[in-house]
């Protein structure tokens, strides 16, 4: 009779918070499989430093996370790690919200959707370069005699320098809205026409009122708005309110239903508008109001 084969299994896992984004080393041998039901609006870092392993995508996509590239994932996607054999790797956790607000306020305008990096990024050369040596620098600090974990401020601004150098130089979905200058200042009539719709946006409101407040006509509002916040008044508006929206439902109670802040909030057609919801925040609204829990380990 043939006896199974015994298979060593090890895994260890150090962590630090480091100001509002999570960074760990991991180390691991033997066969595992780290999986994730829900959706998470995270987006994940494998910086690998031994070792291979499959990262799952969805239902069919696969990405090879191995030593000198480092694999860029979208939390709403991501559905499994399988690693097979002697493995080590660094990672970051960043909330998607804090990218997002950082090119709110480049661009100057609501951002939302998915981010869509470039999944993988060489850890040789320019930026990704950088971006390893950074995170070598952090790793080193970790253990018990590290010293950094001690101070929280420093560990900040070495995440927060990661997370510019992705947002500045990996390509992503409004990588070419930064670069072809939507980030430069607005013009008067479009800062007054931002301003009215941000302190009216909870009532009804038309192309010509918002003109109007702007002191300009509204073909010149629609065409200010495209060259300078890459929309049209109108996105601009819906956009704001569904923020309102989101805000609301993670502050709201239980009595409190989502038809009734969506409605509060301008919107009318609950099925066009949960439909918006979801591709901007990567969740029905329900979710949003129950105040769903994340189960996105900051080392897997």
């Amino acid at each position: 009779m043939q006896r199974p084969l015994k298979t060593d299994l090890s895994y260890s896992y150090e962590f630090a918070a480091a100001g509002r984004v999570a960074f760990s080393r991991v180390i691991s041998r033997g066969t595992l499989s780290i999986g994730q039901k829900d959706e998470v609006p995270k987006l994940l870092i494998l910086l690998p430093l031994h070792g291979s392993a499959c990262v799952k995508i969805g239902r069919s996509e696969n990405l090879i996370s191995k030593p000198g590239e480092a694999a860029i994932l979208d939390g709403n996607r991501l559905s499994e790690l399988q690693i097979e054999g002697s493995r080590s790797h660094l990672s970051f956790v960043i909330d998607q919200e804090d990218i997002f607000q950082r090119l709110r306020g480049s661009l100057e305008r609501p951002v939302y959707g998915s981010l869509d990096f470039t999944p993988q990024l060489d850890l040789a050369a320019g930026a990704g370069q950088i971006i390893f040596r950074l995170s070598q620098i952090m790793a080193a600090c970790l253990g018990a005699d590290g010293g950094m974990r001690d101070m929280p401020e420093t560990l900040s601004h070495l995440s927060g320098s990661i997370v510019n150098l992705l947002v500045d130089t990996v390509p992503h979905r409004f990588s070419t809205a930064l670069n072809q200058g939507e980030w430069l200042p607005s013009p008067r009539h479009v800062k007054r026409a931002v301003d009215f719709m941000h302190a009216n946006h909870d009532r009804p409101m038309s192309m010509t009122e918002i003109a109007e407040a702007a002191g300009i006509g509204v073909r010149s509002l629609q065409e200010g708005f495209k060259r300078f916040k890459g929309t049209t008044p109108i996105s601009y508006l819906a956009q704001l309110r569904l923020q309102a929206v989101h805000r609301d439902l993670l502050k709201a109670g239980q009595r409190v239903s989502v038809a009734e802040i969506a409605r509060k909030w301008g919107f009318r057609h609950m099925g066009r508008f949960a439909t918006e919801y979801r591709k901007c925040y990567g969740c029905p609204p329900s979710e949003s109001l129950r105040g769903r829990p994340l189960h996105l380990d900051s080392g897997d």
